[in-house]
């Protein structure tokens, strides 16, 4: 239990860390720079420079049971593509607009600076997280609720059996003695 902890910990914190992406754009030459924060060691940002970058755009990928998940890329003149998240997410209309807004300010000769969320990986780390959250409060309720429907039950069938008067066994004899003597 305590893997998925972790690995969800990592996911939360990794997705929590934002990715800066400048656009500049300098004697009609469009650049970029990818900035990165690391959660592995030897913990050094990383800085993806991208020269001349033409546009950007959507890639897909295809998952074994046939679900698309999506991710912006940058991609220079030479062919070259810069993935701007490391991973693929659902959601194409969030790409598409960041795809958009890039394609938009490089079409315009403009300067951009935008902060990319990850709220995917915090979404899979809580999931992560929660596994075992929930795990263990069922072990626990399922024990206390166990135990209290015993009581219960003990309680009720007390309650719902009907009483027998107990007689004494001299009072047995004398009942029978009076009935042979009558």
């Amino acid at each position: 239990m305590s893997f998925f902890v972790l690995v969800g910990l990592y996911f939360i914190i990794n997705g929590s860390l934002p990715i800066k992406l400048k656009i500049r754009n300098v004697n009609d030459v469009t650049t970029a720079q990818i900035h990165k924060k690391s959660l592995m060691p030897p913990f050094n940002d990383i800085d993806i420079t991208v020269p001349n970058v033409k546009l950007a755009v959507v890639t897909t990928s295809r998952g074994s049971k046939g679900s698309t998940t999506y991710r912006v890329e940058l991609e220079a003149y030479n062919g070259q593509r810069y993935p701007i998240t490391n991973y693929y997410s659902s959601g194409y209309s969030s790409k598409a607009k960041l795809q958009d807004k890039i394609n938009s300010m490089i079409q315009n000769k403009s300067d951009f600076d935008y902060i990319v969320r990850q709220y995917f990986m915090i979404y899979f780390g809580l999931i992560f997280t929660l596994i075992p959250s929930i795990m263990i409060f069922s072990l626990i309720s399922k024990g206390s609720s166990t135990s209290t429907l015993k009581k219960d039950e003990t309680i009720s069938s007390i309650e719902t059996t009907p009483t027998k008067k107990v007689e004494p066994e001299e009072e047995k004899y004398k009942d029978i003695n009076n009935s042979i003597i009558k």
